[in-house]
């Protein structure tokens, strides 16, 4: 299972409201449009920051495999780090392959 995060956000009723509004008659969902507002902020952000396109395209690609399920959480990294010494683990590719534990299951 993905971890994921919660954020708590306050609105003035009228913004509430009006946002609740579009939502029903577009057949939006909230929490879908909050996501895609903050998803299309951070690739509006990094692009203005110092960062290649190479840069940009690993970073995609790294929310492709996410969403993918294709990821291991920094607990389970630090397990496998402390099972085994790091230097017989530098070549596992932890980036494009499902992990073990937490590849989805069909």
């Amino acid at each position: 299972m993905k971890e994921t995060k919660h954020i708590s956000l306050r609105l003035t009723a009228e913004e509430y409201y009006a946002f609740d509004t579009i939502c029903q008659e577009k057949g939006y969902s909230k929490t879908g449009k909050i996501r895609e507002f903050i998803r299309r902020l951070i690739k509006e952000e990094l692009e203005s920051a110092l960062i290649s396109d190479q840069e940009w395209k690993s970073v995609e690609e790294g929310i492709q495999e996410i969403e993918r399920g294709e990821y291991i959480t920094f607990e389970q990294l630090k397990r496998d780090v402390e099972s085994a010494s790091v230097a017989d683990n530098k070549n596992i590719p932890y980036g494009k392959k499902k992990h073990p534990r937490t590849a989805k299951r069909g």
